[in-house]
């Protein structure tokens, strides 16, 4: 071959190369236009330093780099995007993508309220047990049905204790007429009401005005987080009952959730299991450790008699059964012994 025909079979070459090139390059650019890129938000009142808001955003940084950035959730703490019934709202009604919520759903969806009800678990391993299985299935077929897509792993709080700020509780007489703070959901209001209380609703963002502002004498929580919110600063006593158990539950809209593809749909629920159980773990340590922190920070604790507390309940199951349901409350019995 001369050398101008080598010449010219060479750059007849470099054109084919550099054609066949340039169609990978469109190919590879169709095939990512092909795959849209999900920018969502996930909401929650927690504090920035707790296990719930770390692990969130652990959760979503590992998403994002599975799906290479095809998902992106950006976590916004702190109430940031307002209060916990603003968030679910905004959620409800296609504003906000994800949430996650404590006891907020129970006005909407009743038998959320049921893990938490009094002296009925002994431990949170025992609440994940039914969670993570027949109880808690019942339930999230029970939220989807009212528009809320729950993810099945729940995270933990852990049982709670009262606080207040005029006298300590030793036995259940010592609530009598004591302005306490609770959750929304009717059945802790029922609770307290109860037992001789004077429950006060307010949701978690304005949980430590109510108490400097002397609104309320005191409040239910769990020990990681009376540390995390420095209730401390604004109580004086605490009080260890361990009356009952609440948690939180990661949910989605629905339209948001079914837009996503089956890939990244399998992406974010692994992670947010993953997620889930090292928040588990996380607050089963902080509420461990938190005891001698509220100690050292100034608080008087002592064991509460709840002998008296468990005596008038008979009448507050039947009620809350009837409520939930024969099916959901068969589910709880199951798991917890006969209530009723």
């Amino acid at each position: 071959m001369s050398i101008p025909s080598l010449a010219a079979a060479l750059s007849r070459r470099r054109f084919i190369a550099a054609t066949a090139a340039a169609a990978v390059t469109a190919a590879g650019a169709a095939s990512a236009r092909a795959q849209p890129a999900f920018r969502y938000r996930l909401g929650l009142s927690q504090p920035l330093d707790s296990p719930n808001y770390l692990r969130l955003k652990e959760m979503a940084a590992n998403i994002r780099a599975e799906t290479k950035g095809r998902l992106s959730i950006e976590v916004h703490g702190a109430g940031d995007l307002g209060s916990d019934s603003a968030m679910l709202a905004m959620m409800q009604n296609g504003q906000l993508e994800m949430y996650l919520g404590g006891n907020v759903f129970g006005p909407l969806v009743p038998t959320t309220e049921m893990p938490g009800l009094p002296f009925t678990f002994k431990n949170s391993a025992a609440v994940f047990a039914a969670l993570d299985t027949e109880l808690g299935d019942y339930i999230r077929k029970q939220m989807l049905a009212k528009g809320i897509f729950a993810f099945r792993y729940g995270f933990d709080n852990g049982f709670h204790q009262l606080t207040a700020s005029t006298r300590p509780i030793r036995t259940v007489d010592d609530l009598a007429g004591m302005t306490i703070r609770t959750p929304v959901q009717t059945m802790t209001v029922d609770f307290f009401e109860t037992l001789g209380a004077k429950p006060m609703r307010f949701t978690l963002n304005q949980l430590y005005e109510v108490l400097q502002n002397k609104t309320c004498d005191g409040q239910t929580d769990p020990l990681g987080l009376i540390e995390l919110l420095k209730l401390y600063e604004v109580q004086t006593y605490l009080s260890l009952t361990d009356h009952w158990w609440s948690g939180f539950t990661l949910v989605a809209n629905p339209g948001a959730w079914n837009a996503l593809p089956p890939d990244l749909q399998a992406a974010a629920e692994k992670h947010a299991r993953h997620a889930a159980l090292a928040q588990r773990r996380d607050v089963d340590k902080l509420n461990a450790g938190a005891l001698g922190v509220l100690r050292a920070k100034g608080m008087i604790v002592n064991r509460t008699d709840t002998s008296g507390f468990k005596k008038p309940l008979a009448g507050f199951y039947a009620r809350w059964k009837a409520n939930y349901g024969d099916q959901a409350w068969a589910l709880l019995e199951a798991r917890v012994g006969k209530l009723v």
